[in-house]
């Protein structure tokens, strides 16, 4: 630094002399050099001032240099203090924000070191810190693909538990004659009856994802959320999907969510609407009567609806595709259910198509087993069973229980609950 500080004296010193000599000489000011100085003097003038450009740049030069060792100081400051810090509230203020870039970067890197200290620091509760927005809805995403009551049913977002209170008797109606001879028609009014109180309780899933600190260093890159972590995004979201479709599907409504075909669905089902029953018989045994008989013991301002449609198994669709005529033609027995889209009152159409006249969606998690009292397929209004999910994901990482293969354990949390809202939508075939 000295010798810089030397040869930028001595240019300067050189460049002085220059000009002076040239004033001394010709009695002009010294800015005219370049016009009226000898080419001697122009020369040296010149080269004096590529000197001075070299010097300057040299000093930019330095003073970037030093600007990058003191943010990489502090940087390796940062790094070196130990996990388990206090937060500065005024960071705990400003990076609460779920969808701004800033909240992402931060989890992302402690995502990343396996920062829990950070983790802390980012969450507003004692359940985790908050994923991201953009990685929420990616998840969330792949769990209507995947779910497939999520896709027939309605989904309402919830912040804190919830009793709904339904109606339990309707208001009365009558038909009034027209009065001719002064006495006017009468009629007794009466209130709606809320009867029914349903709580709702969203209950927790966890999804544990082990990710390798390669993976995750890869996955990041440049770009923030994306690219590999757009799978592992994928991967949650299947897994919760499939978990809570379990339980939406045959869940007891005790501790878990209540199930569309659960026990005590059939219990509800039962007591408003007289089912199909097999006696006991397996599923195998099921008739072209059953399935019709089953539709229409749900009333019609349910059938009219367009979320009126079944919840099957795979088993149950193979079943009643292999139903037969039991009259013979041409000498052999035909399949009920075949293409013939134009007569829409038999089970025809097709599949994925109609059953009865009435669309189906197929279930991973509807009973198939031959128990007694299992729901082998529901048909009915699926706006009367809605799911209810806690408003926001939250997250926790843990660096320390697969340390020794330089791994990190991100568990994903989301709560939901479902609940069957008037049974009386319903109907079920049951064993």
């Amino acid at each position: 630094m000295s010798d810089h500080f030397d040869n930028l004296e001595n240019t300067v010193h050189e460049y002085r002399k220059t000009l002076d000599a040239f004033a001394s000489r010709t009695g002009a000011k010294t800015h005219h050099v370049e016009i009226r100085g000898s080419g001697e003097e122009r020369e040296k003038i010149a080269r004096i001032d590529a000197d001075l450009d070299i010097v300057e740049r040299q000093a930019q030069d330095r003073a970037a240099l030093r600007a990058a060792n003191e943010r990489i100081a502090q940087l390796e400051a940062e790094r070196a203090q130990p996990q388990f810090r206090a937060a500065l509230p005024a960071k705990r203020e400003a990076g609460h924000d779920l969808a701004s870039p800033e909240y992402a970067r931060r989890w992302l890197n402690a995502v990343a070191r396996g920062d829990v200290a950070e983790m802390r620091d980012m969450s507003t509760s004692s359940t985790g810190a908050g994923i991201p927005t953009d990685m929420e809805r990616r998840i969330v995403e792949k769990m209507y693909q995947a779910n497939v009551l999520r896709s027939i049913a309605p989904v309402s977002s919830i912040d804190s538990k919830r009793t709904i209170t339904v109606e339990g008797t309707l208001p009365t109606s009558a038909l009034v004659a027209e009065s001719v001879t002064g006495t006017p028609g009468t009629i007794t009014a009466s209130d709606v009856a809320f009867g029914t109180a349903i709580s709702v309780v969203p209950y927790k899933y966890v999804c544990a994802t082990k990710m390798s600190q390669e993976f995750i260093e890869d996955a990041i890159g440049q770009g923030g959320i994306g690219s590999g972590l757009d799978w592992v995004a994928s991967r949650i979201g299947l897994s919760l999907a499939l978990k809570m479709e379990d339980a939406y599907t045959t869940g007891s409504g005790s501790s878990q969510p209540e199930g569309i075909a659960g026990s005590s669905a059939n219990t509800k089902l039962a007591g408003l609407s007289q089912v199909t029953d097999l006696s006991g018989n397996a599923i195998t045994t099921i008739s072209a009567d059953n399935v019709i008989d089953t539709v229409h013991l749900v009333a019609p301002q349910y059938r009219n609806s367009p979320r009126f449609r079944w919840l099957v198994s795979d088993t149950f669709v193979r079943v009643a595709r292999k139903l037969k005529n039991s009259v013979t033609t041409s000498g052999a027995t035909e399949y009920i259910w075949t293409q013939a889209p134009a007569n829409s009152q038999t089970m025809v159409g097709g599949a994925p198509g109609l059953l009865y006249g009435v669309p189906y969606s197929v279930g991973q998690y509807v009973p198939t087993a031959t128990t007694n009292n299992n729901v082998f397929a529901v048909v009915g209004d699926f706006n009367y069973f809605e799911i209810f999910d806690r408003t926001g994901m939250t997250s926790l990482v843990d660096p320390y229980s697969a340390a020794s293969t330089h791994q990190v354990t991100l568990y994903t949390y989301a709560r939901t609950d479902s609940r069957i809202m008037n049974a009386s939508a319903f109907a079920a075939i049951t064993c």
